[in-house]
């Protein structure tokens, strides 16, 4: 646990503010410059997810006091009143002020009080030695840790970032949230992140899922990532295997049967046959849920459906490759260990887990 290395400059925190513990309850709505309503619970290292211009900067002023809002939590208090600690994108430092100044610009106390506090808090990420230097001769990662700590040094109840990582390289964005992620544990500090990145999103203790100006999910990530809400959520969580096609009725076994006309085949569902057969529906599937199968027949009459296709394009990634292969009229992308050597041009056969595939709109 960290020690304390501001006892003087910390808010005075009105009694009338709900602590910020695991579990606080955000229930907002705004007009302007947005009109959005929002209803979440913050628990831990919390990411609210959404697509450009869905209101989620909006959203954290509001909680910082700096937007009017209706609802809680803080109802009513201004802003210099909330404790929180706000990280705007950009990391908005005063360029006129050095770094130690920046940290220590919301502090009380005597010069070298604030100077003892702020140095303090460098050295606990390792840069004391950047103390007189000013924000023009900082790199981004090192712009992005001294915002941090001037959010951290007034001992805020909860942490507000929005898009910590967007100006960044992604090797240092991914550097800069693990160490982000750590220290608010280690100070059992809430934190909500705005971001469009659901990378980042993977990596929380909890996610807020957004669009149409509204939260439509939240939970832990493996559970929001596993079964999203609705396409635009799948969307947005990553998946790219989003297709659509019409429900059937039951086939020998019971199942329900989806007829997927872009690809010419039928899939065999993990489901109960519809009321109405012929209801269209959208459906997907995650890209790490399809497999590379040796060949063979085709369809959907056991466990996982097989489905004949061809390889148009292989990217390599750094652990891994994704396949885009298409099936019939539809692109289906895939993983694929790195040296599976498959080229444009070959054909495949593509495996879809009738558990793994995920309907909308089946009512």
């Amino acid at each position: 646990m960290w020690p304390d290395p501001t006892p003087h400059g910390a808010p005075r925190r009105d009694p009338d503010v709900p602590p910020a513990a695991a579990g606080l309850a955000v229930d907002l709505r705004l007009t302007r410059p947005v009109a959005l309503a929002a209803r979440f619970t913050i628990r831990g290292f919390t990411v609210l997810l959404g697509a450009s211009g869905e209101g989620k900067s909006s959203l954290l002023k509001a909680l910082a006091g700096l937007l009017p809002a209706a609802g809680e939590p803080f109802g009513g208090l201004p802003a210099h009143r909330r404790p929180v600690g706000y990280l705007p994108q950009g990391s908005a430092l005063f360029p006129h002020l050095s770094v130690w100044r920046n940290v220590a610009y919301a502090l009380d106390g005597s010069r070298a009080e604030r100077r003892a506090a702020a140095v303090a808090w460098l050295d606990r990420l390792g840069l004391g030695s950047l103390a007189e230097r000013y924000p023009a001769q900082l790199s981004g990662g090192q712009k992005q840790r001294v915002a941090l700590l001037r959010a951290l040094a007034r001992h805020p109840a909860l942490l507000l970032l929005d898009e910590p990582t967007a100006s960044l390289d992604a090797a240092t964005g991914e550097a800069i949230m693990a160490e982000l992620i750590a220290r608010t544990r280690e100070l059992g500090l809430p934190a909500l992140v705005a971001t469009h990145d659901a990378l980042l999103a993977a990596m929380a203790d909890h996610v807020a899922v957004m669009h149409g100006r509204r939260v439509v999910q939240e939970g832990a990530p493996e559970e929001v990532f596993a079964a999203p809400v609705d396409p635009e959520a799948a969307a947005l969580l990553g998946w790219r295997n989003l297709f659509t096609g019409s429900l059937r009725g039951a086939d020998a076994a019971g199942s329900a049967q989806l007829a997927w006309e872009a690809a010419g085949t039928v899939l065999r569902l993990r489901a109960r046959p519809p009321a109405l057969p012929g209801v269209t529906v959208s459906w997907g599937i995650s890209a790490g849920a399809v497999h590379l199968l040796p060949p063979g027949p085709v369809g959907g009459g056991g466990r996982e459906n097989r489905v004949a296709g061809e390889v148009v394009a292989r990217h390599a990634l750094s652990d891994r490759s994704v396949c885009v292969v298409r099936c019939g009229k539809a692109e289906v992308m895939v993983g694929a260990p790195p040296g599976c050597g498959l080229r444009p041009g070959e054909p495949v056969t593509l495996g879809f887990p009738a558990e793994a595939i995920r309907l909308w709109g089946a009512g």
